[in-house]
């Protein structure tokens, strides 16, 4: 039996991150992308060139140099502006590991995604957090005085944001920055499916911006786990001093390489991925007894209210896992839903209406 006296404060009472259990046929609750990338020949056709030279037992490159490459050549930048890791859960905990002390403090909207509150509450970090307004509009006046206020020692920006789907505009991320004298992270996991301007381009006038990206979303590697950081050199130095030595195995900086030179065919599924995203929105919009909100990533939010229950039972029942939320009171209602292929969205539908039309 473990002591409560062996473990590290912090670390004693915390709720980790809970991943469902998975016993659905189509599981639609990840935001993973529904195409494997081996499938397309050209990736398979260098994936297999891969294998056929590669040393398991020589240690990776501990920067993931030839990665490091070709993210910047992807993201307009420079190498020694990239920093590569196991995943964009990776890169925010070593983010927070260099530069929050305890007792800091952090902030946040909310609702966003899980990890910068639980990684905060590891280190024994404060999270300070500002409710969105209604709609799941993010209350951008109320942040710029949580920042003057508070003077959180980083500021995270989810864009577009995990789960309301909202993209946060360059103009208001820039404000932000120039009011905190701290580290601003715009996490940028689902860029790729709003086809907006990356938070890339203020790194050379605001150096507290840090930009975090994955290949995990539109570039199908989410099993693989490639995520990365941009921002200025001296924030990618600071960064790697608490990063792992050998942190990114070999094999996904490989094929990390390869999925960004075979960007076109892959990105050509996230063009799908977008145009029934849209189609489905507008759908959902007609459907009497659900909220939808309009998205820009890879998924879709909907508010069901008082047949919450009941539609989550019928999914599950109906082979189909979507995310739920529990702990946050603003989406007891609420489910996301990953935008796959049409098929799988008129199987969504078509529980909607069963449970709606009948209550």
């Amino acid at each position: 039996m473990i002591s409560d006296r062996w473990m590290r404060r912090t670390v004693a009472g915390f709720q980790p991150y809970q991943v469902a259990p998975i016993h659905e046929k189509r599981v639609i609750n990840a935001n993973e992308n529904y195409v494997n990338i081996l499938d397309i020949p050209s990736v398979r056709e260098d994936a297999e060139k891969l294998l056929s030279s590669f040393r398991p037992q020589i240690y990776p490159a501990p920067m993931a140099d030839s990665l490091r490459e070709s993210l910047a050549e992807y993201m307009g930048t420079a190498p020694d502006c990239i920093l590569a890791g196991n995943g964009g859960d990776e890169m925010i905990t070593y983010t927070m590991g260099t530069f929050l002390n305890p007792g800091d403090r952090v902030l946040i909207h909310q609702p966003t995604f899980d990890m910068y509150e639980a990684g905060a509450a590891v280190l024994g970090a404060e999270t300070v957090k500002v409710p969105d307004l209604p709609g799941f509009h993010r209350n951008w006046e109320g942040l710029l005085e949580a920042v003057r206020q508070h003077s959180p020692k980083i500021t995270f920006i989810c864009s577009p944001n995990n789960p309301t789907g909202e993209a946060a505009p360059l103009s208001r991320i820039r404000e932000i920055a120039e009011a905190s004298e701290y580290p601003v992270v715009v996490d940028e996991a689902y860029m790729e499916f709003a086809n907006g301007k990356s938070a890339v381009s203020l790194i050379p006038d605001h150096p507290n911006v840090i930009v975090l990206r994955t290949l995990s979303k539109a570039f199908g590697m989410a099993g693989l786990r490639c995520g990365y950081i941009v921002a200025a050199p001296e924030v990618i130095l600071a960064v790697a001093k608490v990063k792992n030595p050998y942190n990114l195995n070999a094999f996904t900086q490989a094929m990390g390489c390869i999925a960004l030179r075979h960007r076109r065919e892959i990105l050509k599924v996230r063009d799908r991925i977008t145009a029934e995203r849209d189609r489905f929105f507008k759908e959902l919009e007609t459907e009497k007894g659900i909220r939808v909100y309009p998205s820009q990533t890879n998924f879709l939010l909907m508010d069901a209210g008082a047949s919450a229950e009941r539609l989550f039972a019928a999914w599950r029942k109906a082979d189909i896992l979507v995310k739920r939320f529990s702990g946050k009171p603003e989406l007891e209602q609420a489910f996301r839903v990953t935008i796959t292929t049409e098929e799988t969205d008129r199987m969504v539908l078509q529980v909607i209406r069963e449970v709606t039309h009948s209550a």
